[in-house]
């Protein structure tokens, strides 16, 4: 019913307003989750919409909501979308789609301004939490309602004539060399003196992202009403990560990595003991060996910065020492050293916080083959192959399961 109330409300037209009033915009308002990650029932995803649009509703001076069926998929072009809006009555809308994990869900918010043919929202948030589905009024949308309310103030009737706003002349700040885009066919740079400017229509809402090296890209999305200067925000990105991790979740390490400034590169430090580990398919539930891992690892981030969720890769080699308790400090003879390949996924937790999992199949060298291949037996008595290890003679093994997941603090 009150879904139904939201859409009435929604329907009313410019022309039903009083002459001399400002009219909230209405808003076509799209939730849905991303196949196969999330386990939310459609009762819940209907209690999420619910949710949603009492909060945008009760937003003063904000739109007015009109609900998309959960029955129904959002059309995937803005030409098609902005179609769906104008049949439901609305002159905006607003897609939110939650991807991730129940326990730690991720959305992804757009949302499109059919009166200024302009794109207002475009970012990603991450909740450190799940969903109180039961408690649905301590659900907390203002991360979304607030620069939604924003974005579509109540606007006069001569606005939905679609009438030309007037130019004026935007000045930006930002660091020298930033590049701006979002606001022109080509990207803006700051000048030495930390200034750019646009010529824009105004009143209208417009979004931006800012890019420099050795800071965070930043978006941005303001309503120009006469302005003539904005401040771009910018953070200077992190240069340490330190992580905190578990290998094949079983045996602990720390690393360093310092973020190179001039590219999406890194160089990281690592360290791995397996003096102390979990061994739940012995005999025993801990298990212990003289034995510590040292790895340096070269890497890329092939995601932008300001993602929720980044991949990176990287190839760097290791080398295994070992401190038997009656003998002398030394490298390992069975397996010294060995070249490790890694294929990350880090995903924001909020502040500075990330996790990540990585799997790392490393080639060992293997000097003494005869030794390796007694040392790790064989179920089946055949010499080509050891669990975990696939031997390659004459001397060397590779394990291709090895894992690493943990917590990544970004200093």
């Amino acid at each position: 019913m009150a879904c139904l109330l939201l859409a009435a409300q929604g329907n009313l037209h410019a022309e039903d307003q009083a002459p001399d009033q400002n009219a909230p915009r209405r808003i076509l308002v799209v939730l849905e989750k991303t196949p196969g990650l999330l386990s939310y029932s459609n009762e819940e995803m209907a209690i999420l919409q619910r949710s949603l649009l009492t909060a945008i509703s009760e937003a003063k001076g904000g739109p007015s909501p009109v609900a998309y069926g959960l029955s129904k998929t959002f059309p995937k072009t803005t030409k098609d979308r902005n179609k769906a809006a104008r049949d439901a009555g609305a002159d905006c809308w607003l897609w939110v789609k939650i991807s991730g994990f129940k326990f730690a869900p991720a959305m992804r918010v757009i949302s499109y301004d059919l009166i200024y043919d302009l794109t207002t929202l475009d970012f990603s948030i991450s909740r450190p939490e799940a969903f109180p589905m039961m408690n649905i009024s301590q659900v907390r949308w203002d991360d979304i309602r607030d620069p939604l309310v924003k974005k579509y103030p109540a606007l006069g009737p001569l606005a939905y004539s679609r009438g030309p706003p007037e130019a004026i002349t935007l000045t930006l700040r930002a660091h020298p060399g930033t590049q701006i885009t979002g606001l022109s066919p080509k990207p803006l740079t700051a000048g030495p003196d930390g200034t750019t400017s646009v010529e824009l229509p105004s009143p209208a809402p417009y979004s931006l992202r800012a890019t420099l090296v050795g800071y965070v890209p930043s978006r941005m999305t303001f309503y120009l009403d006469g302005q003539t200067e904005i401040n771009v925000d910018q953070v200077k990105s992190p240069w340490l990560y330190i992580d905190a991790a578990a290998l094949d979740g079983l045996f602990p390490g720390v690393s360093a990595t310092y973020a190179i400034p001039i590219f999406p590169g890194f160089i990281r430090v690592g360290f791995t003991t397996f003096r102390a580990g979990f061994a739940g398919w012995q005999d025993k539930f801990f298990t212990s060996l003289p034995l510590s891992q040292l790895t340096l690892l070269l890497g890329w981030y092939v995601s932008p910065e300001d993602n929720a969720t980044r991949f990176y890769a990287g190839a760097g080699p290791l080398l295994r020492v070992t401190l038997p308790p009656d003998g002398s400090f030394t490298i390992d003879h069975l397996l010294p050293w060995g070249i490790q390949l890694v294929a990350g996924w880090e995903f924001a937790l909020g502040g500075s916080f990330r996790a990540f999992v990585e799997y790392a199949p490393t080639l060992y060298s293997t000097p003494e083959p005869d030794v390796f291949k007694a040392y790790f037996g064989s179920d089946n008595g055949s010499n080509n192959s050891t669990f975990p290890y696939f031997n390659f003679p004459p001397s060397w093994a590779l394990n291709p399961f090895e894992l690493r997941f943990g917590l990544r603090w970004m200093l």
